[in-house]
C-alpha cells in the first residue's frame, strides 16, 4: 500500500511586529519566519474517507489529556485544537478543503506523530495541515505547481500560519498571513527551544496588546551578516512578548533561562508563545545549553535545533 510521509518543521518567528489592524478586527503582523528541523511527522495512506489517529509525546493533548500535557491547566482546550473530534483537528479540515478545492472522491488514512507542544507559537497545528496538504498532493497524483494561487487561498482559510508553513522557506510574514515573500540569505545557526508547558491564547495576547502597534522595521540586506541579523531582531523583537509574559510569567523565566547561557546570541519568544528560542553559532553550544537549561527546568520541552539558512 502507497504510503506518503511528510515532515511538518516547527515555524519560528524570529521577529514580530503588529503594524495595525483590519475593520474586520484582524491585526496586521510583519514577521521573519524560518523553520527547524524538530517537528511533527505526517503519515497518509490511501483510504475510501478520512481518518485521524495521534501518536507521539504530544498526541494525548489533542485526545483531551490536558493534565498530562500541562500540569496545572487541566481546563485548558488550545488555540487550534479540541479534544476527542479529529473532525475538529487542522489535519482533517485540510483534508477535506483540499478534497473539496480538488472534486476528488477520495480520502486518507492519516498518522499525525505529534512531537511539538500544543498551542505553542511554533505553528504545530498549521505545520501539520499544510504537510497534509503536501502529503495529499503526493498520495493523489497531483501536481502542486499548477495550483499555487489556489493552494494559497486553501492554506489561509485554514489558519493564518498556514500559507507560510506550506512554503516552508524562510520568509518574510505580512498582512494577516497572506502576504509572503522570499526572506534573507541567512547564515546558518541553530537554536534551542524552550516551552515551560504553559499554553497560551492568542486571542487574550491580542487583547492584552490593546492596540499598541509598531512601525516595521527596515529589512536587512538579501544576504544577510550574523551581526546584521541581531542588529535586526534586536530592533524589531516580538510585539506579543510583553502581553504573553503579563499573562504568563513562566514565559519570561523561560527567556531569562535563555539568556543566561553562555553562548546565547540572541533570545526571543515565538508567535504568541509560550515557546521561546535562543540563537547560537554552532550545534555544541546549542546542545550544551540545552542540556543546562532541561537540567534545571526538568517539566520543561526543551529542544535544540538546526533552522534553515535559505
Amino acid at each position: 500500500m502507497k504510503q506518503i510521509i511528510e515532515f511538518a518543521p516547527a515555524k519560528i518567528n524570529l521577529s514580530l511586529q503588529v503594524t495595525g489592524q483590519r475593520d474586520d478586527g484582524y491585526h496586521l503582523l510583519k514577521s521573519l519566519v524560518v523553520f527547524a528541523n524538530a517537528g511533527d511527522r505526517v503519515f497518509i495512506e490511501p483510504s475510501s474517507d478520512f481518518s485521524l489517529e495521534v501518536t507521539g509525546p504530544f498526541g494525548d493533548c489533542l485526545s483531551g489529556c490536558f493534565p498530562r500535557c500541562f500540569p496545572g491547566k487541566s481546563d485548558y482546550k488550545g488555540n487550534n485544537h479540541k479534544a476527542s473530534n479529529p473532525e475538529d483537528n487542522l489535519v482533517i479540515k485540510a483534508g477535506r478543503k483540499l478534497q473539496k478545492l480538488l472534486g476528488v472522491d477520495k480520502g486518507a488514512a492519516i498518522t499525525l506523530e505529534k512531537n511539538l507542544p500544543v498551542s505553542s507559537g511554533i505553528g504545530g497545528g498549521s505545520a501539520d495541515a499544510a504537510a497534509v496538504v503536501r502529503g495529499l498532493l503526493g498520495l493523489w497524483d497531483i501536481d502542486p505547481k499548477r495550483l499555487v494561487d489556489s493552494l494559497n487561498d486553501l492554506a489561509l482559510e485554514i489558519g493564518a500560519d498556514v500559507p507560510v508553513c506550506l512554503r516552508g522557506k524562510c520568509s518574510w510574514m505580512e498582512g494577516v498571513g497572506e502576504i509572503l515573500k522570499p526572506g534573507p540569505q541567512l547564515p546558518g545557526f541553530f537554536c534551542v527551544l524552550v516551552n515551560p508547558g504553559c499554553p497560551v491564547s492568542t486571542p487574550q495576547i491580542f487583547k492584552e496588546l490593546n492596540g499598541q502597534f509598531s512601525q516595521a522595521v527596515i529589512e536587512p540586506e538579501e544576504v544577510c551578516s550574523l551581526p546584521d541579523l541581531l542588529h535586526y531582531l534586536n530592533a524589531a523583537g516580538n510585539d506579543l512578548a510583553n502581553p504573553a509574559k503579563r499573562l504568563e510569567p513562566l514565559i519570561a523565566d523561560s527567556l531569562k533561562a535563555l539568556e543566561d547561557q553562555q553562548d546565547c546570541l540572541f533570545a526571543g519568544m515565538s508567535g504568541s508563545g509560550a515557546t521561546c528560542y535562543g540563537l547560537y553559532k554552532d550545534i555544541v553550544a546549542a546542545k550544551m545549553a540545552a542540556a543546562a537549561i532541561k537540567q534545571n527546568n526538568k517539566n520543561w520541552w526543551v529542544q535544540p535545533a538546526e533552522l534553515n539558512s535559505l
